[in-house]
C-alpha cells in the first residue's frame, strides 16, 4: 500500500480535531431546514429501459417513506420530478404534483413526460431519471435534483435498508442500443479521479459467477459480470488484488457493485475494501461504464469517493 496511509492519517486527524472542538455549532441551528427522505424505486417486472422513438410500455415507480424517517409532519406534499439528460445538457420538469399518500405507485406516461421537455419520443444517448421534490408546509421546495450542482438529493441515506435492499433516491431509464456483451470485453481506458487522479489501461473480461448475495429487487439470472483489472494500480501495493467485479443488470441496465476487498491490508488484521458504490451508469451505445466507490476499512470508516470512467 502506498498513498493510502496518508488518507487514513488525515481522516483520523480530522476526526480527533473535530472531537476536541467546543460544542458550539458552526452554523445557525434554527435556520436548518428539515426535509423528508423518500425512497424512489422502479416496480419490479415493469420496463427498465427506453427505446429510440418508442413511447409505449409499462413504466411504474413506487414512492415510499422509510420507517427510519420518523416524523415527517413538516412536509405538505411531494412532486415526481423527471430529469432528462440528452448527452450534453440536463433539464428537469415536474410530471406529477400533490402526492400526499405513501406508499404511492405512479404509472408513467412516457409520451406525456417527453412532451413536457418539448420532445415527442426518446432518442439514443438520452437518460431519463425520476426523483422526488419535497414541498414543505412553508412552501419551500427541497429539490430532488439540484440544477446548479447537478447532484441528486439524499445521497447520504443510500445505505438505509428498506424492503431488503438499499434505499434508492432515483429511478433511471436509459435509451439503450442493443446489448452486445462482447463490446464490453477487451482493453479499455480508465480515467480515475480521487485517490489516484490517474489515466491507465484496464482489461475487461467476462466474470461468469454471480454474487453470493444480491438485493431482493435484483434477479441474479439477469446479471452479467465483468472483471476490471486493474483498479487504482498506483495506489495499492503491488502484491494486492487490484481488480474489481462489476455486474450489469440486463433488466434495467443498472450496475450492481457489491462491497469487495482490495487485497491490500492496512495492518495484519485490517483489510481495505471498495464499498458503497454510487452514481453508476452504462451506455450500450458508446460502450462506456462509470461508477464511484470509496475505500473503507472496518473499524475506521471510509474516506473519499473515487470516480472511475471506462471507455474504449
Amino acid at each position: 500500500m502506498k498513498k493510502i496511509y496518508l488518507y487514513i492519517l488525515t481522516t483520523i486527524t480530522l476526526s480527533i480535531a473535530f472531537a476536541s472542538c467546543d460544542k458550539d455549532l458552526p452554523f445557525p441551528i434554527d435556520e436548518v431546514k428539515r426535509s423528508v427522505v423518500i425512497d424512489v424505486k422502479r416496480v419490479p417486472g415493469t420496463d427498465g429501459v427506453l427505446s429510440e422513438g418508442v413511447t409505449t410500455g409499462d413504466y411504474q415507480i413506487k414512492l415510499t417513506i422509510p420507517t427510519q424517517q420518523g416524523d415527517y409532519s413538516m412536509m405538505d406534499h411531494a412532486q415526481l420530478l423527471a430529469v432528462l439528460n440528452n448527452g450534453t445538457t440536463t433539464t428537469a420538469q415536474v410530471v406529477v404534483d400533490n402526492i400526499t399518500s405513501f406508499p404511492s405507485t405512479q404509472t408513467i406516461n412516457i409520451a406525456d413526460v417527453y412532451s413536457k421537455f418539448g420532445k415527442t419520443a426518446p432518442a439514443l444517448g438520452e437518460t431519463l431519471n425520476f426523483t422526488v421534490n419535497v414541498v414543505l408546509k412553508s412552501g419551500e421546495v427541497i429539490p430532488g435534483w439540484d440544477p446548479y450542482t447537478k447532484v441528486f438529493n439524499n445521497q447520504a441515506f443510500l445505505g438505509w435498508q428498506i424492503e431488503g435492499r438499499s434505499l434508492s433516491n432515483r429511478v433511471q431509464y436509459s435509451v439503450m442500443c442493443p446489448f452486445v456483451p462482447e463490446d464490453f470485453i477487451g482493453t479499455f481506458q480508465c480515467t480515475e479521479t480521487g485517490l489516484g487522479n490517474d489515466v491507465y489501461d484496464v482489461v475487461l473480461s467476462h466474470h461468469a459467477e454471480v454474487p453470493s448475495t444480491v438485493p431482493s429487487d435484483i434477479d441474479p439470472s439477469k446479471l452479467y459480470g465483468i472483471k476490471m483489472d486493474p483498479i487504482s494500480p498506483n495506489v495499492w501495493a503491488p502484491e494486492a488484488i487490484t481488480s474489481i467485479v462489476i455486474w450489469i443488470n440486463t433488466e434495467d441496465f443498472s450496475l450492481y457493485i457489491p462491497n469487495q476487498g482490495t487485497g491490500d491490508m492496512y495492518d495484519p488484521t485490517h483489510e481495505i475494501f471498495w464499498c458503497d458504490a454510487k452514481d453508476t451508469s452504462i451506455s450500450t451505445c458508446n460502450n462506456t461504464i462509470k461508477f464511484s466507490v470509496r475505500p473503507y476499512m472496518p473499524g475506521y470508516g471510509g474516506w473519499g469517493y473515487c470516480v472511475f470512467s471506462i471507455a474504449p
